[in-house]
């Protein structure tokens, strides 16, 4: 069934996919087969894995990154690196993710990276398009002085049902 409007034709599928896509007050939506880098603040964290390191700055000194997994969609996980730091000087801190569905067996891999104080410090690695099922991913934080050649690299793993 359609509707006949000079020069455009419109079915019932694309007028309702219009009309479901249609924004209202506080609703979130992102254009079909798009990845949404910046997904709705309501999905629940849950608890992954904890990365305690030492201070790339001074090496007695252990600093922590809690991760944490939320899925703001189905079949997508979002990792959130919550880092907390008593360094005396900022360092640079590179987070990543490797992750693999052991249902369907794809896997695939995401970065981020920030400059972290004194205090606590949120990385978020951009959401990932893992399809639902049960994942194992490892979680990895490198973590470099300003010199450049101070280093510390540490991670973590556990697994998650996305779904």
């Amino acid at each position: 069934m359609y509707r006949k409007v000079p020069g455009l034709v419109v079915t019932s599928f694309v007028a309702a996919t219009a009309a479901a896509l249609t924004l209202s007050a506080g609703a979130h939506a992102n254009p079909l087969g798009s990845l949404d880098l910046d997904p709705p603040a309501d999905p629940v964290e849950t608890p992954f894995c904890s990365i305690e390191y030492p201070d790339p700055n001074q090496f007695d000194r252990t600093d922590t990154s809690d991760v944490t997994v939320a899925s703001p969609a189905g079949g997508q996980v979002r990792f959130t690196f919550h880092t907390r730091s008593q360094t005396s000087a900022p360092y640079t801190q590179a987070a990543s993710v490797t992750w693999a569905n052991l249902d369907s067996g794809i896997s695939g891999v995401g970065n981020t990276s920030a400059r972290v104080g004194a205090g606590e410090t949120t990385l978020t690695v951009p959401v990932q398009e893992t399809g639902p099922g049960r994942i194992t991913a490892v979680t990895r934080v490198t973590n470099t002085a300003d010199n450049g050649q101070d280093v510390t690299t540490l991670d973590c793993s556990s697994e998650y049902t996305v779904p």
